[in-house]
């Protein structure tokens, strides 16, 4: 069964919705309330049109008046939203916006991987995609070379940001209110560690955003280099980053022309996403 698409994505969901419905009943160590308040969304994301209070107790299966106060917040939350005159709920401004961010940041993962293989066999170096996610930047495309050494298990990794390439590339384009708390617990763990490294955060941010691209010289895999660059959006936010890796032993001339081929890949591919 294919769930990309979207009318068996539906109907997978409505099958599978009384499930959600009964997860406040199951300890899994969530929240109730938020898994409760997701079996609404997630009944009015598989709904033909706006539901009356009744349909969607019964498509959730709760009583009107419980899932009333859970649309009350939603509402109020943008997620949902009731119309004036029939009173029907249907989904919000927010989380249409929601949807719409999905949609960007896999669209934009999805036309860097459809260039990545070039890349890989220009470079003779295997690629990864990263993407920004709760847990700091995270891996969802992988390239390898024929030869390549590093396993395919990156996919799903999360990256430091400041012993990466990766990371470092996400550091200088993120909100600083997004990437402190991470910055402060790298920095409370590296001074646990004998070989700690003392990092100039300013100046990583500085030099990334100056050059254009991060390069990271075996602080974050012994032996291999990382050489990362952003794709931004149009309002020059980062969308995702490219990251190659090859051996330390690379030339300092070979490494510079790896991270020009890349800026450029990455600068051609921001373009497209304006």
């Amino acid at each position: 069964m294919n769930r990309h698409d979207p009318e068996v994505a539906a109907a997978y969901a409505a099958e599978h919705l009384s499930d959600v419905a009964s997860a406040p009943g199951r300890d899994h160590g969530g929240i109730q309330s938020v898994d409760i308040g997701m079996s609404v969304l997630k009944a009015l994301a598989v709904a033909k049109g706006p539901m009356s209070l009744k349909e969607i107790g019964a498509a959730c299966g709760m009583a009107p008046s419980k899932a009333h106060r859970y649309l009350h917040s939603l509402v109020a939350g943008g997620l949902v939203a009731q119309q004036k005159r029939s009173g029907k709920y249907d989904l919000g401004l927010f989380a249409l916006r929601l949807g719409v961010s999905a949609i960007r940041r896999i669209d934009v993962v999805n036309r860097v991987s459809d260039h990545l293989e070039d890349l890989v066999d220009q470079l003779g170096m295997p690629a990864h995609v990263a993407i920004w996610s709760h847990e700091g930047p995270i891996a969802v495309r992988w390239q390898r070379t024929a030869d390549s050494l590093i396993s395919p298990d990156v996919l799903g990794s999360t990256f430091p940001l400041l012993r990466s390439s990766t990371g470092n590339v996400f550091l200088s384009h993120m909100p600083e209110r997004i990437t402190q708390p991470f910055v402060d617990a790298e920095i409370r763990k590296e001074s646990e560690l004998e070989d700690a490294i003392t990092f100039d955060v300013e100046g990583i941010i500085r030099t990334v955003r100056e050059q254009g691209y991060a390069m990271a010289l075996g602080t974050f895999v012994p032996n291999y280099i990382g050489i990362c660059a952003p794709i931004v959006n149009w309002d020059e936010e980062i969308c995702a980053a490219v990251t190659v890796v090859g051996r330390l032993t690379r030339d300092p001339e070979q490494r510079r022309a790896a991270a020009m081929r890349l800026t450029s890949f990455c600068k051609t591919l921001s373009a497209a996403t304006r």
